[in-house]
């Protein structure tokens, strides 16, 4: 093998290695790569017709593991856990924008769904505080009562974060940045740190892709 195919062969591995070190954004990327090293375009216009001939044979092992996220909602879940990207990431990946809206829509009702309990506990808090109030300041709360709109139930913190804009993150290149924002902001999204210590132990969402293959586990201290 000849000096020429060699080089071209680091190139495209380099790219790829890079990529395996991503987390939450990994699968969209290293389709990306390899759909353009198989068709030889953008970046790969010159490679060596049999090099993009062996990676489009790998390209078939990777959509095998890549359409399993058609049937688990786990991997889009980590992705909106992950609050540089929330659900704007899925809607510019996928051609079917209406597809998209309809998933995190499903989304964000089974994280309703699922991590309800200190919501209706805080409801439960706040009503116990107005009748303590109408027992010992009964003006007070009368006035409370009527700024109260009743027709437009607060945010539940899961809407909260998944409305608010995405977050810029300098410090990225500490491996457990993530779950790091995570255990700062629990106070602030306790229904969503509740789901993040749930998805975020998962190796797929917040593991450097080389220890997946040694068990490597990441227990959250959210």
């Amino acid at each position: 093998m000849d000096w020429s195919r060699l080089s071209q062969i680091h190139n495209t591995l380099s790219k790829f290695n890079k990529l395996t070190l991503l987390a939450v954004l990994i699968y969209y990327e290293l389709h990306d790569l390899l759909d353009e090293a198989s068709e030889r375009k953008e970046r790969f216009q010159d490679l060596d017709e049999n090099i993009s001939l062996a990676v489009k044979e790998g390209m078939k092992k990777y959509k095998k593991y890549y359409t399993f996220m058609d049937a688990s909602d786990t991997y889009y879940t980590a992705l909106i856990l992950d609050p540089r990207v929330k659900g704007d990431l899925l809607l510019d990946e996928l051609e079917d924008k209406a597809t998209g809206r309809e998933i995190l829509q499903a989304l964000r009702g089974n994280l309703h769904c699922d991590y309800s309990v200190t919501m209706e506990s805080s409801s439960t808090t706040g009503q116990s505080l107005l009748e303590y109030n109408t027992e010992h300041n009964d003006v007070e709360s009368r006035l409370l009562k009527r700024l109260q709109l009743r027709n437009q139930p607060l945010l539940s913190n899961i809407d909260r974060y998944l409305n608010s804009p995405r977050v810029n993150i300098n410090d990225i290149w500490d491996a457990n940045w993530l779950c790091n924002w995570w255990r700062i902001n629990k106070g602030k999204y306790p229904r969503m740190a509740a789901a993040a210590r749930d998805y975020l132990v998962i190796p797929a969402s917040e593991v450097p892709v080389e220890r997946l293959f040694n068990a490597g586990r990441d227990i959250l201290g959210i």
